[in-house]
């Protein structure tokens, strides 16, 4: 999976402008940000009452852990220990990826880098010949699947590694969203020096605890994306299940939010519409398919307040490891569209005139980010004529 924060800076969008930026967003949609059916930017719906990914309110004493959860719910929490999300970070010593590549090396313009595992640490070794840098990988982020990413730390300020591992290579490359050009230090050679918004946001997404009592602690975080990081400190409902008591509800269900809601939910990590529109204005290109929420809204059949058949979690268990076979998301299609030779009944689309089975593989075809090494899913639903190409 590649880090949902891959080479991207949030310090611009996490200040008191962004009250600002909602309202040329919605300006330029020609809607007022209270009316329903609009999808908000992340930092905003931080500031709302009530729970959110990544607000990190609550105290760490509020949090069970998953292993908590575990307990009366073992069959979920098995599967969702097997997901791409629950593996979003680790410590080095714990990274499949380092393990399994324990001297990886890259060259470029003259500086030669090691990722070295060395007892139960990582070093990355950089020289340009004359001078030469060693510093400590702190966390892996992403799991692997498609990139990891790494952070350093000198101090207190986190380093974004300029280098990735990509599986699709066996190897490192340049970080997605970093500089192809010559860099000029051993300092600028590690990679780019993180803002502290962009580390809360980091954090936020990929492990679980890290912000607590609003103060970013991840010294202390949980790696990955536990039960509470969704559903919300759960140390009452716990207690309460204990000692037999099931009127404590779970602190958040977000099976229970609107269309809308529901995929700014998942979007407080993936980028909602509204982050995308106030981040990248304009055209973004083949780039754009690295943000879900924001094609799928773009889908004819989203409408303009949002279809509960086509959110995030219509397609996707956030508790189960992501299905790769595109057939078998043919029924979710059929939750919207005919079956062939079958009328559509009411609040149906028309049934495909070319195919009846494997929809997604036509209608949401996959597309190369070449600076991921990757073959991704466009998540814009639509009729894509042969050689049309990405569409944004």
């Amino acid at each position: 999976m590649i880090p949902p924060l891959l080479g991207h800076r949030f310090g611009l969008f996490l200040t008191g402008s962004v009250l600002l930026a909602v309202s040329v967003f919605c300006a330029a949609r020609g809607q007022d940000d209270a009316v329903s059916g609009l999808s908000l930017v992340t930092a905003e719906r931080i500031e709302k009452p009530g729970w959110w990914p990544t607000k990190g309110e609550a105290a760490r004493s509020e949090y069970a852990g998953s292993a908590a959860c575990a307990k009366c719910h073992e069959d979920i929490s098995a599967l969702q220990a097997e997901t791409p999300m629950f593996h979003a970070a680790s410590h080095p010593s714990e990274t499949r990826v380092l393990r399994e590549h324990d001297n990886m090396q890259f060259r470029e313009d003259g500086y030669e880098y090691s990722l070295v595992r060395e007892g139960d640490r990582t070093m990355l070794h950089i020289t340009n010949g004359a001078h030469s840098l060693a510093a400590p990988v702190v966390w892996a982020m992403g799991n692997g699947e498609i990139g990891q990413t790494y952070l350093l730390k000198n101090k207190d300020t986190y380093y974004e590694s300029r280098l990735s591992y990509f599986p699709a290579i066996s190897g490192l490359d340049i970080t997605p969203g970093h500089s192809h050009d010559s860099t000029r230090t051993l300092v600028e050679a590690v990679g780019t020096e993180q803002y502290p918004d962009t580390v809360k946001r980091c954090f936020g997404c990929h492990t679980t605890t890290s912000m607590v009592s609003g103060e970013l602690d991840p010294e202390h975080a949980t790696p990955g994306v536990g039960c509470e990081a969704c559903h919300g400190p759960g140390v009452q409902h716990v207690k309460a299940a204990e000692r037999g008591d099931d009127s404590v509800a779970i602190p958040f269900n977000p099976a229970n939010l609107d269309p809308v809601d529901s995929v700014d939910f998942c979007g407080a990590c993936h980028r909602t519409p509204a982050d995308i529109a106030v981040e990248k204005p304009g055209r973004i290109g083949v780039l754009g398919i690295r943000y879900p929420a924001y094609r799928l809204e773009r889908s004819f059949c989203w409408g303009t307040s949002g279809d509960a058949r086509i959110t995030c979690i219509a397609c996707h268990d956030p508790h189960k490891p992501l299905e790769k076979d595109m057939a078998s998301y043919d029924s979710k299609c059929l939750q919207c569209h005919a079956s062939k030779g079958h009328p559509a009944k009411a609040n149906q689309g028309a049934a495909c005139a070319v195919a009846s089975k494997d929809c997604a593989s036509c209608h949401m075809p996959k597309y190369e980010l070449k600076t991921a090494h990757a073959i991704l899913t466009d998540h814009y639903i639509r009729i894509v004529r042969p050689g049309s190409g990405y569409r944004e």
